[in-house]
């Protein structure tokens, strides 16, 4: 690749290969997470470009501490320009972020391919290493899953933020002015814009530094320059926020460890599990065959020690010994140091103890580029030594091939979500997550409620502390023609909602009971003092956080509603607002004082909710459709004693 037209003809292949192979998936549906973030989320379903309903739809999402506005702000400018919620629409911005990352691979990669020795190689090393990343089926939940946009478009910015600042780094070694222009950029662009999209990209510095300390290792007057700004640059951006967190935890440690009240492990318990959870990402990115490939990988067994499993002692070591020989080989391989910081540095915050689900392919978009990178350098760099180069470019197209096949396989199951959900299910049956996907599929596609139940059942004993796959069985067995549940199943599920960890698929569980009960369905038709018995052995867990507290109220108050049981509804709603003041439970409380007949009351509660502060848009809206159903209850109520 000794001419410019040369590479970019190359680099146009790698692109049209990438597009290839998720051609198959393209056409697919939304799934899963994609509904309550995109599609039934109604801020998203922009039809004017007004700013008021621009910046509504980027403050809509919920996901992350940030809200990840430029994420949401993208979804709906795909509904406005696709005049609908048309997947096909999503999926074309989700590929095009994709290949733009792929060029953005290659722009900085040859940076750090020149920059490491590769000489008139570098063009080869980036090219390969974009098309091997590119292709790789690892990425595939990044592109056809239109919701992990997020990862995808966070990880856009980091590259930028990473090419600007190899640009910087570059110029201050040698002395050139701008330097510290670039490097302060890089924050801008990786840090600034990509934290917006998702929080990975808070990560930047951490793979910044893995570049300083891989990439100048050399002396003299103009290093020196560039190493003191480099060291006040890290200082500023890893160190003094690593401290700064650690001071937060060590002032709240509620705010990381509340977070473990919904998950069926410990923070020591998540830290063991990882170890072995990376070295299985490690295998993914170097043999991604299909059988260990999926959307849920919840069937890896917890580690409660370091020998329960065995493999969890192993693992550690493991990675003490890879660090190890990273320190070791920084001079005379630092690709290889390289490669392991990098992907350590990637999942330095979904890998450690911030408590989220165990494994995730996503979680590999960015981290996976450093084991990638290191072993196409080393291939690159042992052909030319061996004059061997058509032979291992050979290798390097047919390996590249053969993960394009792979990932073109893999899209092809994405173009429905019942073969999405069949593939998942063949692939890892002992997965309670794919039990319960198939149990949704027999339940609500085939109607075949029977053959759900046991799905659901096989969920429950994979995951016993989901108590959220006994209460779908429950429902399932009851749309078959089955029993209510008997008093001691009732009392099992109160206890298991009041002790045991409360997780959102429970949580779902329980609102869908209390939609299934307030729509009147047969089988949910009597189970509704059972459910509010659920609701408060739920309300009384202890590891209830407050927007899961707050669902359970609107829930249990809905029900009282519907169902005339307006003193009971009453005390709740109270009881509630004592416990966590917020507006809509004092606006429950007024409704339901009024549909007793107690409208100076009423109108009491409802001053008083003027006077609150915070009042959302929805909560105003609310009492305003309240004051006005007062005023008509009021006209009628006087009419009837007139007469």
């Amino acid at each position: 690749m000794k001419t410019a037209s040369t590479r970019w003809l190359a680099l146009a292949a790698v692109l049209a290969l990438v597009v290839l192979a998720y051609l198959p998936g393209l056409r697919g549906p939304f799934v899963f997470d994609d509904y309550p973030n995109i599609v039934n989320n109604p801020t998203v379903a922009v039809t004017t470009l007004t700013v008021q309903n621009l910046y509504t739809a980027a403050s809509s999402n919920t996901s992350g501490p940030l809200g990840r506005p430029l994420a949401a702000l993208s979804f709906a400018l795909d509904h406005y320009r696709a005049g609908g919620f048309y997947p096909l629409a999503f999926k074309l911005t989700n590929l095009a972020i994709h290949l733009l990352n792929v060029l953005l691979v290659y722009a900085l990669v040859g940076r750090v391919a020149r920059r490491l020795g590769a000489g008139e190689s570098s063009a080869a090393v980036a090219l390969f290493t974009a098309l091997l990343w590119g292709l790789h089926p690892l990425q595939l939940t990044s592109v056809l899953y239109v919701v992990q946009r997020m990862t995808s478009l966070s990880a856009l910015w980091v590259l930028a933020g990473g090419w600007l600042w190899l640009a910087g780094r570059q110029r201050l070694a040698e002395g050139r002015r701008g330097g510290p222009a670039l490097l302060l950029s890089s924050l801008v662009v990786g840090v600034g814009l990509g934290a917006l999209a998702k929080e990975n990209a808070l990560l930047l510095p951490l793979y910044l530094a893995v570049l300083e300390l891989c990439l100048w290792r050399g002396t003299g007057a103009a290093h020196d320059q560039g190493r003191r700004f480099a060291n006040g640059f890290f200082a500023v951006t890893v160190l003094a926020p690593a401290l700064l967190g650690l001071g937060l935890l060590a002032w709240q440690p509620g705010w990381l460890l509340d977070g473990y009240g919904g998950r069926p492990f410990t923070l020591d318990e998540r830290l063991l599990t990882e170890a072995r959870v990376l070295w299985f990402y490690v295998g993914l990115i170097l043999l991604p065959t299909p059988g260990r490939l999926g959307l849920y990988h919840d069937d890896i067994a917890l580690s409660t020690g370091l020998l329960a499993p065995w493999t969890t002692l192993a693992a550690l070591a493991g990675w003490l010994l890879a660090l190890a020989a990273a320190i070791a080989l920084r001079r005379r391989a630092p690709v290889v140091t390289l490669a392991v910081l990098w992907f350590l540095a990637g999942h330095a915050m979904e890998s450690t103890v911030v408590p989220l689900e165990i494994a995730h392919e996503h979680r590999n978009y960015l981290p996976s580029l450093g084991p990638l990178l290191a072993t196409v350098y080393g291939v690159t760099v042992f052909a030319r030594r061996t004059g061997r180069a058509a032979l291992y470019g050979a290798l390097g197209v047919a390996t590249s091939l053969a993960l394009g096949f792979g990932t073109f396989g893999r899209s092809a199951t994405w173009h429905s979500e019942e073969t999405i959900i069949e593939a998942l299910y063949r692939q890892h049956p002992q997965s309670a997550s794919a039990q319960q996907m198939m149990g949704e599929l027999m339940l609500h596609r085939r109607g075949q409620p029977a053959q759900a139940a046991e799905h659901y059942q096989r969920a429950y004993a994979l995951a016993p502390w989901e108590t959220g796959y006994r209460l779908r069985a429950l429902r399932a067995r009851r749309t078959a023609g089955g029993a209510l549940p008997d008093a001691t199943e009732h009392q099992a599920i109160v206890s298991a909602l009041r002790s045991r960890p409360l997780p959102p698929t429970t949580l779902l569980a329980l609102g869908s009971l209390s939609a299934c009960a307030l729509a009147g369905e047969p089988a949910c038709r009597d189970l509704t003092p059972a459910l509010l018995d659920w609701l408060t052995a739920a309300a009384e867990n202890p590891r209830i956080n407050t927007v899961s507290l707050t669902q359970v109220t609107m829930n249990y108050g809905q029900i009282c509603l519907q169902t005339g049981r307006f003193e009971q509804g009453l005390d709740w709603v109270r009881a509630a607002y004592r416990q966590t003041p917020q507006p809509v439970y004092r606006l429950m409380e007024a409704n339901f004082l009024m549909l007793q007949g107690r409208f100076e009351l009423t109108a009491a509660v409802l001053a008083d909710v003027h006077q609150l502060p915070g009042l959302s848009a929805t909560d105003r809206g609310h009492l305003k459709v309240l004051e006005q159903a007062l005023s008509r209850r009021r006209a009628e109520a006087e009419l009837t004693a007139a007469d």
